[in-house]
């Protein structure tokens, strides 16, 4: 069997292009699509994903200011510069770089206004998300829904087994494949490191989706002929005969899975290209609510 490989960067390229011609249509009516990116601390890969992010919303036409707070200051005083955030008009979307650093509860984050919460973080986004209301999912699921819809995977009634249970990925992604609208009406299956044989349930799938940030952990094996293997995991491992000193693969072991499965997203290069477009145009989308205040999300 040949296995289609589902890259991520032709999808990502024209969702840009989406992105950026409705992010052109709203300065032509005097909005400035705008994201604030906040950095509480100072993590270096934090910090280098911000850049990254800065420059991708330059090119599509979205305002991205990093807010820098000092995690010295408090869970108190972040979600003071957080809530002030929401109230500025002029910032449509805001997201909260993670990890955050020791001694700041995670649940400061719920101080971003629902309706500028663009990556799905806060305990009211999940909670909608999961009673299937209106609602910006965690760009890393949204990121999976795109892939299989755009390559024109049909979800409905097939059944999807995700390896994860994290609310980034793995429990938002079941709820979203759970509805019943286009994107999902799937049968969904949810393991986890307390599932009693994995590879029993993995090889049930139709769809797999591996999110368990454990390198090359689902082998050949545990894979039914002709599932079509979603991988999420973006895992660095020692590689002595890299340049680099190690290399970067996924949750699912790439070669083993070549001529067994009939599509396979790769890593790098996959899921984890898109999840920056869908942020930036779901911080497009909010501003567009400016001009058209009742458009749903």
């Amino acid at each position: 069997m040949e296995t289609r490989i589902l890259k991520g960067k032709p999808l990502a390229a024209t969702m840009r292009e989406e992105v950026s011609a409705r992010a052109a249509e709203l300065r032509d009516a005097g909005i400035v699509p705008t994201l604030a990116v906040v950095l509480v601390g100072d993590d270096p890969a934090s910090r280098i994903y911000s850049s990254s992010i800065q420059k991708a919303g330059a090119k599509l036409g979205v305002e991205v200011r990093l807010v820098e707070i000092d995690a010295a200051n408090g869970a108190g005083e972040i979600a003071s510069r957080l809530a002030e955030l929401g109230a500025d008009p002029h910032v449509h979307g805001i997201i909260v770089q993670q990890p955050l650093p020791k001694g700041v509860p995670g649940s400061v984050v719920d101080a971003v206004p629902f309706a500028k919460d663009v990556d799905g973080s806060t305990a009211e986004s999940l909670g909608r998300v999961l009673s299937g209301r209106e609602a910006f999912a965690p760009a890393t699921a949204q990121a999976v829904v795109e892939v299989l819809g755009r390559a024109g995977i049909e979800v409905a009634g097939r059944h999807v087994v995700i390896v994860g249970r994290s609310t980034v990925v793995g429990k938002p992604l079941a709820c979203l494949l759970l509805r019943k609208d286009a994107v999902g009406n799937a049968t969904v299956t949810v393991c986890h490191t307390g599932t009693r044989d994995l590879a029993a349930m993995t090889r049930t799938a139709d769809i797999l989706v591996a999110a368990m940030g454990v390198p090359e952990a689902i082998r050949g094996s545990m894979l039914a002929p002709g599932v079509v293997a979603i991988d999420v995991g973006v895992n660095r491992v020692d590689d002595p005969d890299s340049e680099k000193g190690y290399r970067v693969t996924g949750d699912i072991a790439a070669e083993e899975a070549l001529g067994l499965a009939a599509a396979l997203t790769p890593v790098p290069g996959g899921v984890g290209t898109l999840t920056t477009t869908i942020i930036l145009g779901n911080a497009v989308t909010v501003a567009a609510r400016q001009l058209s205040p009742q458009a749903s999300l």
